[in-house]
């Protein structure tokens, strides 16, 4: 009775029509599980490097210790500031990122091209970058931490995640409203112009062992499912307990 729909429905089931559908979808999942595996190996390196950080004491680990927990560190004679190292040795770590998603996404944000991005994003490309280190004084651990980039999966507002987590043997904020400095053995600091996605952790060796504990309790799920767009994604337990 509709010959015309007849004939349509055996042009779009049938074999050739089938294997077009299989082909396109395996040129979209296929990529997506590649990618998606990808960051799942940078979260296991990332996660393998953090949890031997967070053994670190300052005063304490001898720098046979510190080769042992983190064989990849390499000494250093300048900090990542662009400054000499402050301790009789610096040792540091990267785990650098993905060539191909810095390739793609980062052109693309260089068009301002939105809707492709987050399309991208939303694939699986990914741009993140990472950095250990550890301080040596007379042979002993003298300060630690790490820094984290990792970018947003949309162009909208600011496009990426900062963390930086690192130890200090004195952390002084200051009052703005007294106008003067207090001293903590712990301190979280937000970005005023991006306080949702970029955040600072400081703490002295006095400082609580559970808040040190949770400055190194990274959770990078969120950047091989939907993509990270807070610092409270991936560091859900830290707090600011001023």
């Amino acid at each position: 009775m509709f010959p015309a729909t007849t004939w349509l429905w055996r042009r779009l089931s049938s074999r050739w029509a089938c294997r077009v559908y299989l082909g396109s979808l395996a040129i979209i999942i296929i990529p997506a599980v590649g990618l998606r595996l990808e960051s799942a190996i940078y979260e296991a390196r990332v996660l393998k490097v953090v949890s031997a950080l967070s053994t670190m004491r300052v005063g304490m680990t001898s720098r046979d210790e510190v080769q042992a927990r983190i064989p990849a560190l390499k000494r250093v004679m300048e900090t990542d500031e662009g400054s000499p190292c402050p301790a009789d040795e610096c040792l540091s770590t990267e785990i650098p990122g993905s060539k191909l998603s810095d390739s793609v996404l980062l052109r693309i944000a260089g068009t301002g091209n939105r809707n492709l991005y987050s399309i991208l994003s939303w694939w699986g490309f990914r741009v993140w970058a990472f950095d250990g280190y550890v301080h040596l004084a007379s042979d002993k651990v003298s300060a630690f931490g790490y820094g984290m980039i990792i970018g947003t999966p949309d162009l909208d507002g600011p496009n990426a995640v900062v963390i930086r987590v690192s130890s200090k043997q004195h952390v002084e904020r200051r009052n703005r409203s007294a106008g003067t400095s207090e001293s903590f053995d712990y301190s979280v600091d937000t970005s005023r112009r991006r306080p949702t996605q970029s955040v600072g952790v400081r703490f002295t060796p006095n400082a609580r062992t559970d808040l040190i504990r949770d400055a190194f309790d990274l959770r990078l799920r969120c950047l091989w499912l939907q993509g990270c767009r807070t610092w409270t994604q991936i560091l859900p337990a830290v707090e600011d307990i001023e």
